[in-house]
């Protein structure tokens, strides 16, 4: 072969290849539950996961002649060819009462629950043509919370039985990012000492980001011997729990007993 033919074929290769990229189909629906695309071979896409550690994703086909191959998750962090740092290669799975949906779903990892995602599936429509469908998976809800808890009344001692602070006053800074505009925070359980964490009621939604704060004297006429407290907020993709216990039992002090942060 000469050397004019050689880059003639070379360049013929080159060009062949560039027309066989994949054409991208962003998601423009920013990190909601849903999406829908106005052109490529998926019409819509449906985050269903129930946890945060397991992405679940339900893609709607076109057409009967579309068909989807594979996809990869990324974080939204790092670096790497597609803008972020590779995390897992979902699995595929056709509902065969409705050939038109997929499936995608893989566990993500423990250290990009909270991380913001961007699914790409390789899909073909009903002319050849490739397409690179993004759907956009918000992480978990952040959530920062902090209290403190100091005696504002009488210790009581009881024969027989643990002692209690008779009031306390409580003062709260909950930071919450819950990376969707869809996502709900509420108390799940405070054993009937409602402290009004957000905004003084117990629960608020939608809503993307806020930060609440409470000061409040609290009256323990049911002499609880703990302040006991569980919030949760939830988006698309999952669920962040909040454990704070506090004990009422020490004439000196309130401590915490039990501080968690679950991401579910």
């Amino acid at each position: 072969m000469n050397k004019t033919n050689a880059l003639l074929l070379a360049s013929t290769l080159f060009s062949g290849a560039s027309f066989a990229l994949a054409q991208n189909v962003a998601d423009t629906d920013g990190y909601e539950r849903s999406t829908q695309y106005s052109f490529g071979p998926v019409s819509s896409a449906a985050i269903t996961s129930e946890f945060a550690h397991q992405l679940r994703v339900d893609l709607l086909l076109r057409d009967e002649l579309s068909s989807c191959q594979f996809a990869n998750v990324y974080s939204n962090t790092g670096g790497g060819n597609n803008g972020g740092e590779y995390i897992v290669n979902p699995s595929f799975e056709i509902d065969p009462a409705t050939p038109a949906k997929i499936t995608v779903s893989a566990d993500i990892p423990e250290q990009y629950l909270t991380n913001n995602k961007t699914m790409h599936v390789n899909c073909i429509d009903g002319e050849g043509v490739d397409y690179n469908v993004l759907v956009n998976i918000p992480g978990a809800p952040i959530v920062d919370w902090q209290i403190d808890v100091v005696p504002s009344g009488e210790f009581v001692h009881q024969p027989y039985s643990y002692g209690y602070h008779s009031a306390y006053s409580v003062t709260s800074r909950l930071t919450v990012n819950n990376q969707n505009n869809q996502a709900y925070c509420s108390t799940l359980s405070n054993r009937g000492v409602e402290l009004g964490l957000f905004s003084g009621k117990e629960a608020k939604g939608p809503f993307h980001s806020d930060v609440f704060t409470v000061n409040k004297e609290v009256v323990n006429d049911t002499r609880q011997p703990v302040l006991y407290q569980i919030l949760q907020c939830e988006n698309a993709a999952g669920k962040t729990l909040a454990v704070k216990v506090f004990s009422l039992t020490n004439p000196e002090s309130i401590y915490l007993l039990e501080d968690q942060l679950i991401i579910k």
